[in-house]
C-alpha cells in the first residue's frame, strides 16, 4: 500500500480506534472520521496475532492456502478451523505466516466498518527497524518488540530480558522508545544495555522512521479480503446512475412507438402498391411489385435496341382500325425482337390479304403463319414486324 511520506496508522488504545501520525499523540477517531480513513492500515495488536516463517517446496506453492492451517495444525492450540491464516512471501522458498482468531477478525472487521478498505498489520511491524537491531516500544504495562523484518511480539515488562536473552543471534543495537531512559533501559539484560540507544517518544515518534512503502503481511486475506466497496461506489453514482436509466427507458420506449408506427405505415404502404400493382397486371403472382411492375414498364416503353410497344400499337391497331370488320382476339409483343403476333377473326382471306396490304404501306413487315376457316370466318395468326 502506498503511504505519504510519513506513515499513519489506525491502532487500537483502552478499546478504541485512535489515529497515530508521524511524531504526533494519538487522536481519538470517531465513525464519522473513520469514514474518511478506509485505506489507511490498522495495527492490530501484537498479543493477538502470531507470526511464524517456515519454508515451502515449489510443488507445495499452488495448493499452499488450503493446505497452510494443517501444516500449522501442531504448532497452534486452538482448533484450525477457528483460526484464520494469512501468508506473504519472504523469497522463492521462505514465506512468513500470520494467524489470529477468526472471532478478533470478525470483531476489527465491525469496529472499523465494512467499507474499510485499509490492511491489518501486525502493529510490531509498524515499528521501524534494521538489519542487526531490536526495536522496542515501552508501554505502561508491556513493551511491543520488533527483533526482525517478520518477527515481532508483545510482552510484559518482567518477561523482556527472558526474550532477548533467548535470541538465537543478539543484536547490535537495541532502540528504544519509551518515557523514562533509567527505568527503560533497566529492562533489558546487562550485555544489551550497554548498546541501547533511547529515544523519547511512544507510537507516533516510532512512525517518524518507519518505512514508507509496503506496510508488510496484510492479515485481510480470504474470506477477510477487502470487497469491492459497491455500496459506497452506488451512494456516489446512484443520482447519476438513476437518471442514466431514466433517459434510456424514455428512449427505448420512443423507440419501440416509432417502430410500431413505421410498420404499420410499411404494411400501409405495401398493400398500396400492390393495389397500384394489380390494378395495372391482374394476372400472376407478386413477388417484388416495384421490381415487376419497373421491369415490364421499360419492356413496353422500350429503348436501346428494342422497340417501343406504344407507338407500335398505336400503328398497328390504326390500321385494323380502318377495315372495321376485323376483329383481335388476342396480342403478343416482344420489343427485343420487334415484332407483334396478333390472332384475328376477319370475314374472309381477301379481308387478311387487304390488311397485309395496308399495313406494308405503313412500313410495317407482316407474314401469315397459320389460317383457318370455320363457320364462315377466318382465323388466321399475322406475325408484324417494325
Amino acid at each position: 500500500m502506498s503511504t505519504p511520506e510519513n506513515l499513519s496508522a489506525l491502532r487500537f488504545h483502552g478499546g478504541e480506534i485512535h489515529l497515530w501520525q508521524a511524531g504526533q499523540n494519538h487522536l481519538r477517531v470517531d465513525d464519522d472520521a473513520l469514514a474518511g480513513m478506509k485505506t489507511m492500515p490498522l495495527a492490530v495488536p501484537a498479543e493477538r496475532v502470531r507470526l511464524q516463517e517456515f519454508t515451502v517446496r515449489a510443488d507445495e506453492r499452488r495448493h499452499l492456502r488450503q493446505s497452510l492451517p494443517f501444516a500449522m495444525e501442531e504448532d497452534v492450540v486452538d482448533p484450525v478451523e477457528s483460526l484464520h491464516f494469512a501468508f506473504s512471501a519472504i523469497d522463492d522458498d521462505n514465506y512468513v505466516a500470520a494467524v489470529a482468531s477468526r472471532e478478533d477478525m470478525e470483531f476489527w472487521l465491525e469496529r472499523v466498518g465494512a467499507d474499510f478498505e485499509g490492511p491489518f498489520v501486525h502493529e510490531a511491524l509498524l515499528l521501524p527497524w534494521q538489519p542487526g537491531e531490536v526495536c522496542l516500544l515501552v508501554e505502561e504495562n508491556s513493551v511491543l518488540v520488533r527483533m526482525g523484518r517478520w518477527q515481532g511480539c508483545r510482552v510484559e515488562h518482567g518477561l523482556l530480558k527472558t526474550l532477548l536473552e533467548a535470541l538465537a543471534t543478539p543484536p547490535e543495537l537495541v532502540v528504544i522508545y519509551g518515557q523514562s531512559q533509567a527505568d527503560d533501559v533497566a529492562l533489558l539484560p546487562q550485555p544489551l544495555a550497554a548498546i541501547a540507544q533511547w529515544r523519547q517518544g511512544g507510537f507516533g515518534s516510532a512512525l517518524m522512521l518507519a518505512e514508507t512503502g509496503d506496510t508488510g503481511l496484510d492479515l485481510r486475506q480470504g474470506d477477510y479480503a477487502p470487497r469491492l466497496p459497491l455500496a459506497r461506489w452506488w451512494r456516489a453514482s446512484r443520482t447519476v446512475v438513476i437518471a442514466l436509466l431514466a433517459g434510456l427507458a424514455v428512449q427505448f420506449t420512443s423507440d419501440v412507438w416509432q417502430y410500431l408506427q413505421f410498420s404499420r405505415e410499411n404494411e400501409s404502404l405495401r398493400a398500396a402498391i400492390q393495389d397500384s400493382y394489380r390494378s395495372a397486371n391482374p394476372r400472376g403472382a407478386i413477388v417484388d411489385a416495384e421490381k415487376q411492375l419497373d421491369r415490364q414498364i421499360a419492356e413496353y416503353a422500350g429503348g436501346g435496341a428494342g422497340v417501343a410497344f406504344t407507338p407500335f400499337l398505336a400503328r398497328v391497331t390504326s390500321v385494323i382500325s380502318e377495315q372495321g370488320e376485323i376483329a383481335i382476339s388476342s396480342m403478343n409483343f416482344s420489343a427485343s425482337a420487334g415484332e407483334m403476333r396478333l390472332d384475328l377473326m376477319a370475314p374472309g382471306y381477301e379481308a387478311v390479304e387487304m390488311l397485309q396490304q395496308q399495313l406494308a404501306e405503313q412500313d410495317l413487315k407482316t407474314t401469315l403463319e397459320t389460317s383457318s376457316q370455320r363457320d364462315g370466318r377466318v382465323r388466321a395468326r399475322l406475325r408484324v414486324e417494325a
